[in-house]
């Protein structure tokens, strides 16, 4: 009885989220002119842009690769590919959440494993990036400290946020259900288990606490040394696309500011693979590192381009694995 309002409720968010992401695209053109971007667009080097793709499939397999150590049981590094693909498509064609919709799915009807299960290993995975993005976000911004004055206390009030949430796992992990059971009691007393946000963070951390302590420990520790490398090898992507545009800043401003764009990219209001939000985002951040707008408006957009071509480079893999793979593993499968 209740999918009607929720659906209702979904759509109208997602339209203000399309909005919000045609108003801040519409502000950053403002801030350049077509000559500009033509040049551009015209010079772009072929040697980076090469760089950029090769670097975007590693992205890709990595990712694929965090979930398929995670998986283990009866799926195939293959059949966890054909998922992470068909996720990232769909989340940066359309919406994070229709992703994540799909990625679901998929596990769930192809390949029988539990949507709670899915859940938590998405949970695992994102924790350990955000494990990642807060040592990255530590060493950035510590080497190049006395250039960030303005964003000093804000980066202090990020690195102690996340700090808290990656105690709050680790605290989970350790003493379990007596853990989340104090924690939901202290959260009642204040009048905030309601609230639907907190009431899912709840069931979350119900679930993590359910699982094998040792198991999960070792698990998220092998986890953590692909996600640094994940996060590492995506600095290095950002780096490549400014590099198409000849945009060449050094690697430590770089690495700043992917981690930053990476944080917001944890609020859900983004649609388009973070359309405007994105860009919007490093126009801000730069603009604290000194880089004129003039200069780096044209690259975001054509960085922009970049992304939506490059990201249908992976969907290759979709037919090739339905045609040929599947039904290969579905073969052995069955013997």
């Amino acid at each position: 009885m209740n999918s009607t309002p929720k659906r209702s409720n979904a759509l109208v968010w997602n339209v203000l989220k399309i909005i919000l992401a045609l108003i801040l695209v519409g502000i950053i053109i403002s801030r350049t002119d077509l000559a500009s971007l033509l040049q551009t667009l015209r010079t772009a080097s072929a040697f980076w842009l090469s760089i950029s793709i090769v670097v975007f499939l590693l992205l890709t397999l990595l990712k694929a690769f965090q979930y398929y150590v995670l998986f283990r049981n009866g799926l195939t590094y293959f059949q966890v590919l054909n998922a992470v693909i068909l996720q990232n498509a769909i989340s940066n064609y359309l919406a994070p959440s229709a992703g994540i919709a799909s990625y679901l799915t998929v596990f769930r009807v192809e390949h029988g494993v539990k949507i709670s299960r899915s859940v938590l290993i998405f949970l695992l995975t994102k924790i350990g990036d955000l494990t990642a993005i807060w040592l990255a976000l530590l060493i950035s911004s510590s080497l190049i400290w006395s250039r960030i004055r303005t964003l000093q206390i804000p980066i202090l009030i990020l690195l102690t946020g996340i700090g808290l949430v990656i105690v709050l796992f680790f605290l989970t992990v350790i003493f379990r259900q007596k853990f989340v059971a104090t924690l939901s009691g202290i959260l009642g007393w204040l009048k905030l288990s309601k609230i639907r946000f907190v009431e899912n963070g709840i069931r979350y951390l119900q679930s993590l606490a359910d699982m094998e302590q040792g198991k999960v420990l070792a698990t998220f520790g092998l986890l953590l040394i692909y996600s640094f490398v994940y996060m590492a090898v995506t600095i290095f992507y950002t780096y490549t696309n400014l590099n198409v545009f000849h945009l060449q800043l050094d690697f430590l401003s770089v690495a700043l500011v992917t981690v930053l764009i990476q944080l917001v990219s944890y609020f859900p209001v983004s649609v388009l693979g973070g359309l405007g939000v994105t860009e919007a985002s490093a126009l801000y951040f730069w603009g604290f590192l000194g880089i004129p707008d003039s200069v780096l408006v044209p690259a975001l957009i054509g960085s922009r381009l970049v992304f939506y071509v490059v990201n249908l480079i992976p969907l290759i893999y979709l037919p090739v694995y339905s045609a040929f793979l599947n039904p290969k593993e579905q073969a052995q499968n069955g013997q």
